[in-house]
C-alpha cells in the first residue's frame, strides 16, 4: 500500500510500504481520507517538536477510514463502521521499518475494539492513541473529508472551554490558520464578546469573520495592543487564545490582557522553547485539549448546524500529491488540505 514518508530533514514522499496486519482484536481499515494538522505535521518533516521523533516514519493523524476486516475475537466493531484515527501504525511500533507519526496518511489502518481486549484481559494496557478511534455515526451526512474536520474541532472546542470562554468574556484569538480558525467558531459558540481575531493575512482574517468573529487586525500594518484595547473600549480582553506557535509574537500580547486577565497557549512550540521563560506565570492559563470527551458534543453540533466543516479545509488532493499539499502549506496558498486516499 500507499503511504506518505517524512525523514525530518524537510522532505515528503509516497511509497510502498506493508500492509499492516490486525491481531485477534484488531480491525483493518481503508482509508477514506486524511487531513494535514498544519502546523503540527510541518514539524515532522522539520524534526522541530519539542520532543524526539524517530525517522523515518509515516504522517498524519487526521485520518477517516472504513472497517474492512475484523479479527476473531472483535465484539463491539463491525465491517462497514466508520471511525476517525486509524493508524497504519501504531506510536512506539514499526512497519516495514517506518516508525508511526501517528501513521494516518496511509490507504489502510487499523482500529482496536479495546472494549473485548479489556473484558477478556483486564490486566491488558491499551495503547494510548487508541482511546482517540472513535466511530462515526450513519445518521448524520458528511463526506470522509469533512469527517476528518472533527478531529480539530474537538480539540479547539474543548480548549477554549476549559480556559473559561464563555459568555460575558472578551477573547483575542492569535493567529487564523487551520486550528485559529476551529478556535475562531467555537470561542463565538460559547459566547465570546467581542472576539478579536489578529493574523497576518487579510485572506484569513476575511475568513475569520465569515466563521464568527466580531473584528480581526492585520498584525502586518496595525499594532495589536492598541487596536486591541481601542476594541475593547480600553479594558483589554480576558483571555488571549494563541495557535501562532510563535513565542515572541505572544509575549508582546501580553499588555492587551484586562486586569486578571490570561493567556492560553494551544499551540505547539519549536524545541526548547519554554514558555515560563518569556511570559509570567500569573498570566499564563493552562488549557486542555478533550478530544474524546468532545466527540458527542462535536457530532451533535454538526447535526444541529452550529458547525459547516467543509469550512475548515480549503484543498483536496490525492494522497499521491502529498509533496504538493504540503508546499501549498508551506507558501501559505493552502491552509488546511485534506487527502482523498481512494482518488
Amino acid at each position: 500500500m500507499q503511504a506518505a514518508i517524512t525523514d525530518g530533514n524537510g522532505n515528503v514522499w509516497c511509497q510502498d510500504v506493508p500492509m499492516p496486519q490486525p491481531n485477534d482484536y484488531q480491525c483493518l481499515c481503508k482509508m477514506l481520507a486524511a487531513a494535514t494538522c498544519t502546523g503540527t505535521d510541518q514539524k515532522h518533516i522539520k524534526n522541530e517538536l519539542p520532543w524526539k521523533q524517530q525517522y523515518p516514519g509515516i504522517l498524519g493523524h487526521e485520518s477517516v477510514g472504513r472497517v474492512t476486516e475484523i479479527g476473531r475475537k472483535v465484539r463491539n466493531i463491525k465491517p462497514g463502521d466508520v471511525f476517525l484515527r486509524p493508524t497504519a501504525v501504531y506510536n512506539g511500533q514499526k512497519l516495514g521499518g517506518f516508525t508511526s507519526l501517528w501513521g494516518g496518511f496511509a490507504e489502510y489502518g487499523l482500529v482496536t475494539d479495546t472494549r473485548a481486549w479489556l473484558a477478556d484481559d483486564p490486566t491488558w494496557q491499551p495503547h494510548s492513541y487508541m482511546k482517540f478511534q472513535q466511530k462515526l455515526p450513519s445518521d448524520i451526512p458528511m463526506t470522509a473529508a469533512d469527517a476528518t474536520m472533527l478531529i480539530t474541532l474537538k480539540e479547539t472546542a474543548s480548549f477554549a472551554a476549559s480556559v473559561g470562554v464563555r459568555l460575558g468574556k472578551s477573547v483575542a484569538l492569535l493567529g487564523a490558520g487551520s486550528v485559529g480558525l476551529c478556535m475562531c467558531r467555537f470561542a463565538k459558540v460559547f459566547g465570546a464578546e467581542p472576539l478579536i481575531v489578529v493574523a497576518r493575512r487579510d485572506v484569513q482574517l476575511g475568513y475569520a469573520r465569515k466563521i464568527g468573529a466580531d473584528f480581526t487586525v492585520n498584525a502586518t500594518t496595525t499594532d495589536m495592543v492598541p487596536e486591541v484595547k481601542r476594541l475593547t473600549g480600553g479594558k483589554g480582553v480576558n483571555i488571549v487564545l494563541d495557535t501562532t506557535g510563535d513565542i515572541q509574537f505572544l509575549k508582546t500580547s501580553v499588555p492587551m490582557l484586562a486586569p486578571g486577565g490570561k493567556i492560553a497557549p494551544y499551540a505547539t512550540y519549536e524545541f526548547g522553547a519554554a514558555i515560563g521563560e518569556h511570559i509570567p506565570a500569573k498570566y499564563l492559563a493552562a488549557g486542555a485539549t478533550g478530544e474524546v470527551e468532545a466527540h458527542a458534543y462535536m457530532l451533535a453540533a454538526v447535526r444541529l448546524g452550529l458547525v459547516t466543516l467543509a469550512d475548515y479545509y480549503s484543498h483536496r488532493l490525492p494522497l499521491r500529491e502529498v509533496q504538493k499539499g504540503f508546499a501549498l502549506l508551506h507558501d501559505k496558498t493552502a491552509f488546511k488540505v485534506v487527502f482523498d486516499m481512494e482518488n
